[in-house]
Protein backbone atom coordinates (compact mmCIF):
# COMPACT_ATOMS: atom_id res chain seq x y z
CA UNK A 1 0.00 0.00 0.00
CA UNK A 2 3.11 2.46 0.29
CA UNK A 3 5.82 3.34 2.73
CA UNK A 4 4.77 3.34 6.34
CA UNK A 5 5.37 7.51 6.04
CA UNK A 6 2.39 7.50 3.14
CA UNK A 7 0.15 5.53 5.16
CA UNK A 8 0.75 7.50 8.39
CA UNK A 9 0.07 10.97 6.49
CA UNK A 10 -3.14 9.43 5.16
CA UNK A 11 -4.04 7.76 8.48
CA UNK A 12 -7.43 9.48 9.55
CA UNK A 13 -8.61 9.35 6.26
CA UNK A 14 -11.98 7.43 5.83
CA UNK A 15 -11.07 5.68 2.92
CA UNK A 16 -8.59 3.57 4.64
CA UNK A 17 -10.47 2.85 7.98
CA UNK A 18 -13.99 2.46 7.04
CA UNK A 19 -15.87 1.51 10.26
CA UNK A 20 -19.35 0.26 8.13
CA UNK A 21 -19.00 -3.18 7.23
CA UNK A 22 -20.12 -3.48 3.66
CA UNK A 23 -23.90 -5.26 3.53
CA UNK A 24 -22.72 -6.85 -0.24
CA UNK A 25 -20.20 -9.12 1.53
CA UNK A 26 -21.62 -12.63 2.42
CA UNK A 27 -21.91 -13.26 6.16
CA UNK A 28 -19.18 -16.24 5.38
CA UNK A 29 -16.93 -13.82 4.27
CA UNK A 30 -17.46 -11.53 6.87
CA UNK A 31 -16.80 -13.82 9.43
CA UNK A 32 -14.28 -15.65 7.78
CA UNK A 33 -11.75 -15.54 10.69
CA UNK A 34 -14.61 -16.28 13.15
CA UNK A 35 -14.18 -18.98 15.99
CA UNK A 36 -16.19 -22.05 15.74
CA UNK A 37 -19.29 -22.59 17.98
CA UNK A 38 -17.51 -25.91 19.31
CA UNK A 39 -15.06 -23.40 20.37
CA UNK A 40 -17.22 -20.30 21.82
CA UNK A 41 -19.25 -22.97 23.63
CA UNK A 42 -17.54 -25.12 26.22
CA UNK A 43 -19.64 -28.00 28.27
CA UNK A 44 -19.83 -28.22 31.74
CA UNK A 45 -20.62 -24.02 32.17
CA UNK A 46 -23.84 -22.45 33.34
CA UNK A 47 -26.83 -21.16 32.25
CA UNK A 48 -25.55 -18.18 33.02
CA UNK A 49 -22.00 -18.46 31.28
CA UNK A 50 -23.91 -20.36 28.14
CA UNK A 51 -26.26 -16.68 27.73
CA UNK A 52 -23.08 -15.04 27.84
CA UNK A 53 -21.54 -17.13 24.69
CA UNK A 54 -24.92 -17.02 22.71
CA UNK A 55 -24.96 -12.70 23.16
CA UNK A 56 -21.05 -13.06 22.56
CA UNK A 57 -21.84 -15.70 19.22
CA UNK A 58 -24.68 -13.37 17.83
CA UNK A 59 -23.76 -10.11 18.53
CA UNK A 60 -19.69 -10.50 18.35
CA UNK A 61 -19.40 -13.01 15.75
CA UNK A 62 -22.39 -12.78 13.80
CA UNK A 63 -23.92 -16.40 14.70
CA UNK A 64 -27.22 -16.50 13.12
CA UNK A 65 -30.15 -17.38 15.65
CA UNK A 66 -30.62 -20.40 14.12
CA UNK A 67 -27.23 -21.59 14.03
CA UNK A 68 -26.68 -20.85 17.80
CA UNK A 69 -30.19 -23.06 18.32
CA UNK A 70 -29.24 -25.96 16.37
CA UNK A 71 -26.10 -26.19 17.42
CA UNK A 72 -27.17 -25.94 21.68
CA UNK A 73 -30.12 -28.14 21.22
CA UNK A 74 -32.44 -25.75 22.03
CA UNK A 75 -35.37 -23.49 20.07
CA UNK A 76 -34.53 -20.21 18.16
CA UNK A 77 -36.72 -18.40 20.25
CA UNK A 78 -35.08 -18.88 23.39
CA UNK A 79 -31.62 -17.94 21.64
CA UNK A 80 -33.76 -14.43 20.75
CA UNK A 81 -34.52 -13.96 24.33
CA UNK A 82 -30.98 -14.70 25.97
CA UNK A 83 -30.20 -11.90 23.13
CA UNK A 84 -32.56 -9.51 23.77
CA UNK A 85 -32.03 -9.71 27.60
CA UNK A 86 -28.85 -9.61 27.80
CA UNK A 87 -28.89 -6.41 25.26
CA UNK A 88 -30.69 -4.75 27.61
CA UNK A 89 -27.60 -4.89 30.54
Amino acid sequence: MGKETFVDSHRHRDLLYDQQPVKEIPRTQRYLNRPKLTALFLKGRNQAERNKQIHRAHIQHGYTLKAIADYLGIHYTTVSKVIKTLGEN
